[in-house]
């Protein structure tokens, strides 16, 4: 091991809090040494927005062409990483509340507001979160997300939807029918896929990609389809005395539907 990585390693803990903090894989001095200067960058871009939000603490990785709207409705705990393009808009009642080490990736939205009209509720993300590449959380009606939470790119959470009984007006005229979303922790959100408005999604979760949520799952499903289902529980234990030989291939499958990028 390099010197340059048990430097790393270091530092990464300190931020993370996570003393036993080790890298996988064999990476280079060179390698390590362009991760630092992106991040180093990343650092003092980051600092504007702390003097903005002065709910943000500690680091923030900030990449280019971010955006941070009423950023005083902002607060965030320390290693906080907002990749290049990210949009935050946090204007609503509550505003937007993250954890400590959440990730926004490049490209995502959060907003809680639609229409000036009326007030979205906001958005809460608990610790060590990754919101994926593209990815789209709507707090309108309030959207919930708890600890160790990881999203693929382009998932889609809603928490509002528009109302259509009239057809005398207008669709865009009849207001929207708002209901908080909730993630409880430890849920792996696989890409592409869509939960909707009202939706409560139990802890230990595993949402396959593409899947559309329509309505609330338990603890420890492994949901797949559109409009989604239970396909089994994580709970479930097969004894191996009486698994088939290739059925190593198909449990393997139904987790892995599910692809992610933090």
């Amino acid at each position: 091991m390099t010197a340059l990585r048990r430097v790393v390693e270091h530092v990464v803990g300190r931020l993370k809090r996570e003393p036993g903090y080790r890298m996988a894989g064999d990476w280079s001095d060179a390698q390590l040494a362009i991760v630092l200067w992106h991040r180093g960058r990343q650092i003092v871009r980051g600092v504007p927005l702390r003097l903005r939000a002065r709910g943000v603490r500690g680091t923030v990785f900030r990449g280019r062409r971010v955006v941070v709207e009423h950023a005083r409705q902002l607060a965030a705990g320390p290693g906080l990483i907002l990749e290049d393009g990210a949009f935050v808009g946090a204007l609503s009642r509550h505003g937007i509340a993250l954890g400590r080490n959440v990730t926004i990736a490049r490209h995502a939205t959060l907003t809680c507001t639609g229409v000036l009209a009326s007030l979205g509720t906001g958005i809460v993300v608990g610790d060590r979160v990754a919101i994926g590449a593209g990815a789209f959380v709507g707090g309108q009606g309030g959207v919930r997300i708890g600890d160790d939470v990881i999203m693929g790119p382009g998932v889609r959470i809603f928490s509002e939807n528009h109302a259509f009984e009239d057809v005398d007006r207008p669709i865009r005229a009849q207001g929207e029918h708002r209901a908080p979303t909730i993630i409880h922790d430890d849920c792996w959100i696989g890409a592409g896929a869509t939960i909707l408005a009202g939706v409560t999604v139990g802890a230990g979760c595993v949402v396959a990609a593409g899947a559309v949520l329509t309505r609330s799952v338990p603890p420890y499903s492994i949901v797949a389809g559109v409009p989604a289902r239970v396909v089994r529980s994580r709970l479930t234990v097969v004894p191996p005395a009486v698994i088939p030989a290739n059925a190593g291939i198909q449990r393997h499958a139904d987790v892995g539907v599910a692809g992610t990028s933090r």
